[in-house]
Parts: structure tokens; sequence; C-alpha cells
């Protein structure tokens, strides 16, 4: 299977990242990056299967990069970043544009009549745009649009996945442009309280890595309903993503 994967250098995408490589399901894996990088290494890693395009508008794709893509059936959207990083405009392109963007246009390029495009929320977003934080707003924002895509005959191959992962616990630390005092709040206070006493708010990076390739390699279907699963069985919970992938 030929599958997409965005924010390949983030602390979710690496997590994928090493988990596309290492699964035969996934034949061929093509990596959107702002820039070349350095792809891992491991005995149980197939990194031929890897192309890394770079590419910088995440809100155009060009007919020579859709035919680079041509064929794939799924994608991983993990890209994002921090609210607390960029101003507010920046963070809505990134967080709301960018993958509604790639959703309408990738939704053609599988020859199977159907796409699954995985999208990385997280817990806290709400799709009434209720939230008195611009994370919760824009998150459910996108994750409204993303599912309401299908519903147009345009974008009818679209099969929409809205994963909310709590905090995400990386196998090693990776903080790819996290500031300093930040990683510290998190590394040595946050982390472990979570850990020790919420573990259940808690998505290891592998588990969660397992359920975004299990559900971009699936046939498309709504999941059954179950604890954590909303949106008729497309949205995920973190308290899904961890039944869900063995945590």
């Amino acid at each position: 299977m030929h599958l997409i994967l965005t924010g390949a250098t983030g602390t979710v995408g690496t997590a994928v990242l090493h988990h596309c490589l290492a699964s035969p399901t996934v034949t061929k894996l093509s990596i959107l990056s702002r820039r070349q990088f350095a792809l891992p290494v491991g005995d149980d890693l197939d990194v031929k299967k890897a192309d890394i395009i770079v590419h910088e508008d995440y809100l155009t794709y060009p007919q020579d990069l859709l035919k680079r893509l041509n064929g794939a059936e799924g994608c991983i959207w993990a890209q994002g970043i921090s609210q607390s990083q960029v101003k507010k405009d920046d963070y809505i392109r990134i967080t709301h544009d960018y993958p509604v963007a790639a959703a309408k246009s990738f939704s053609s390029l599988s020859s199977t009549g159907k796409f699954n495009f995985v999208y990385v929320s997280g817990e806290g977003a709400d799709p009434t745009e209720n939230s008195m934080l611009l994370f919760g707003k824009i998150k459910g924002r996108t994750e409204s649009e993303l599912l309401s895509l299908p519903t147009a005959s345009t974008w009818n191959a679209l099969r929409v996945f809205n994963v909310r992962p709590g905090y995400v616990d990386p196998i090693t630390k990776h903080h790819p442009s996290t500031p300093v005092v930040p990683r510290l709040l998190v590394d040595y206070a946050i982390a472990p309280f979570l850990r020790k006493f919420m573990p259940n708010s808690v998505a290891p990076a592998n588990v969660l890595a397992k359920v975004l390739l299990d559900l971009a390699a699936s046939d498309g279907n709504a999941l059954q309903p179950g604890i954590g699963i909303e949106a008729g069985g497309r949205t995920l919970r973190n308290s899904a993503v961890r039944r869900l992938g063995g945590a």
C-alpha cells in the first residue's frame, strides 16, 4: 500500500515513520517535508520504500507533485505546531487550511475509489468551537470541515478519521523545535505526573502510530461504536486510541 505522511520529523510523525518503514503493509511511503532529513536506520526498517518530497506550500499541490503521489490510498496528517509558537493567523493556516487543502487534493489519487485521510487532532478539540482555547476551536473546526468533505460529490472518495491523542509520550525524548523551559516542564513535571496518576490521558507514541497506520490502511469504513469513538465512527478519542492500540 502507498501512503502519504506529513510531519515526519515531529513527535507523532517520527513514531509513524518508524512504524511505516517497519510494516510490510506499507510498500511505498511518500513523505512531504519542508526540508530533506536523514531517515532512521535499523535492521527492521526498509528505507528503500521511502520517498522524501520537499514541499513548501501546503495550500497548493501542482500536477507534477500529484503525479509523484499518484496511486496513494491514504494519508496520515501528523503535521502541526503548538499555538504558543506562532501567531494566530499562522496557527489557523497550519492547523486548518493545510490539512483541508491536502484532503481535497489527495482524494483523487487512489484508483480503488476511496482514500483514507487520517487527521491527527488532539484531546480538547471542540467541533462546536465553543472552546475558550484557540487549539480547541481550530482543531474542532478542522475536524468538522474534513468530515463534511465526503458529502460533496467532488470529494466523495474521501474516508476521514479524526484522531485525538492526549499527551503523546515519545519512545525517546524528541523535541524538534520546543523551547527549553517548556520542554523541561513537560519532561520533568507534567509527563511523570500524567504517566503515574492519569495514564488514560497518555498516548504512547508507538501505540498511537499503530492506530494511525491501521486506520490509513483500513477499508475506510466507520468504526463500530465503542468507548471513545464519536462522530459516527469517524473520531477517536484518546481512550479509543489506547484500547485499539493495546495500551
